[in-house]
């Protein structure tokens, strides 16, 4: 185990301890610090008065020894102990005590030929050396046991606070999605926020998700009862005459086609959220709008509906998307526009480079969509009129599988619709940069749209 995975194993397991340990290292390293700028403080002090008081009985050993000599000096030693002496009288040594410990402070002085100097260990004393110290222990001492009090408090509302965080995951967890947590001040309070947040997001997504089920539980009880019913008169004989075998066999081949749309739909969908990577390659945007208005060309005839796509003389537009996608997309906007148009109506698809984006656009004179509508229109199974949905087949997946397409894509969606008027929906992808031209200069796609 390396030297860091030791210290992490000695490392206190709970936020009291942790804290306490953090703020006490904080307050040893700063109380240390102190200690030694004192300890520095102090003996520089101390030095400077022993200098002063050497230099003070330096001249008075000057005079005794000028006045008496070295007996003089001899004697006046008795009263300087622990010091250490060297008198010189025209430069010899006339007398001379030896050290007896490390002397770090010395003074010197003068009379007449009489030169004196004095030496003498810069000692704080006993008391010196372990009074700070000791009062530094007994700080330490102090602040540690404030420090573990004080940390008491706040690792009891740590836990507090992350016992109330780990008691409503756990009844999300266990399906409970009306659990919330009290949101507190402090860091933990952006986390409660945070997973009420959440909360409430899986709480809507499970709402939505019953409903999605509930409706098509819905959806699929309405064909499959029919099939039933007119399966069972064609069993037991109930449609004996040719017409009701033949209008029998229609609502079946008819319901059956419905159901066939609905679990394609639903297939399709549950592809999307499943996470499937687009396979992005450079297609002409033109190209393909007119190839999916040529695929609807005789649904269109069929409702009496003119359906028109991009000019001939109209220029390519490049794009990098998934053309199976942005096909999809094309075809299920058609298709609602087709249904929403009466007979004699246009529906057109138009293709556009609109600054950094290319736009393809299916716009249609039909009922329109009121504007209460207008911000579910998107969801699943929903639909803004259901009896007129359900008779022309639709099954109320079709611009889901558009908006989630849309966000598989990486582009974006707009919808305008007046009521008595028409709707346009116009996908925005994101365009290639344009590439430069023999002069280097930047060559993009064409910029108009037009039909035919």
């Amino acid at each position: 185990m390396s030297v860091r995975g030791r210290l992490a194993a000695l490392a206190p397991r709970s936020y009291r301890g942790r804290i306490a340990l953090a703020i006490i290292a904080t307050l040893l390293l700063a109380v240390v610090g102190t200690q030694i700028a004192l300890q520095l403080f102090v003996e520089r002090r101390v030095q400077e008065e022993v200098v002063r008081n050497l230099e003070q009985q330096a001249t008075e050993v000057a005079v005794v020894a000028h006045r008496d000599g070295a007996d003089g000096v001899a004697a006046a030693a008795r009263f300087l102990p622990g010091t250490h002496i060297v008198v010189r009288q025209s430069g010899v040594v006339i007398y001379w005590s030896d050290p007896v410990a490390v002397l770090d402070a010395s003074a010197s002085a003068r009379r007449g030929d009489i030169e004196v100097t004095l030496e003498r260990a810069a000692d704080v004393g006993v008391l010196g050396e372990w009074s700070i110290p000791l009062i530094i222990g007994v700080l330490i001492i102090a602040i540690g046991a404030a420090v573990w009090w004080i940390s008491a408090g706040v690792a009891r509302r740590l836990r507090r606070e992350a016992t109330a965080l780990a008691a409503q995951a756990e009844h999300v967890a266990s399906g409970d999605l009306d659990a919330r947590v009290e949101v507190a001040d402090g860091e933990l309070g952006r986390v409660a926020t945070a997973l009420n947040a959440m909360t409430e997001r899986l709480a809507d997504a499970d709402a939505r998700q019953r409903t999605f089920l509930a409706d098509v539980a819905h959806e699929l009880r309405t064909p499959v009862t029919a099939i039933d019913g007119f399966a069972s008169a064609l069993a037991d004989g109930t449609a004996r005459s040719p017409e009701d075998r033949q209008e029998a066999a229609q609502v079946i081949r008819s319901e059956s086609t419905r159901l066939t749309a609905l679990v394609s739909d639903l297939q399709v969908l549950t592809l999307l959220d499943l996470g499937a990577e687009p396979v992005r390659e450079h297609v002409d945007a033109v190209g393909m709008g007119r190839d999916v208005v040529a695929r609807l060309h005789g649904a269109a005839a069929e409702r009496g509906v003119l359906l028109r796509g991009p000019a001939p003389e109209q220029a390519g537009v490049d794009v990098v998307t998934d053309q199976a996608h942005v096909a999809t997309i094309l075809a299920n906007l058609l298709t609602n526009a087709l249904r929403a148009t009466p007979a004699g109506g246009t529906v057109r698809v138009s293709v556009a480079r609109e600054g950094e984006d290319v736009s393809l656009a299916v716009s249609d004179p039909g009922v329109g969509i009121a504007p209460e509508h207008l911000p579910h229109i998107f969801d699943r199974m929903y639909r803004a009129d259901p009896a007129r949905d359900r008779e022309s087949g639709g099954t109320g997946l079709g611009l889901a599988i558009v908006r989630r397409l849309t966000e598989v894509l990486g582009g974006r969606i707009d919808v305008w619709s007046t009521l008595g008027e028409g709707s346009r929906f116009t996908l925005y992808l994101p365009a290639p940069a344009p590439s430069p031209d023999a002069a280097g200069h930047p060559v993009r796609g064409a910029t108009s749209s037009g039909s035919t």
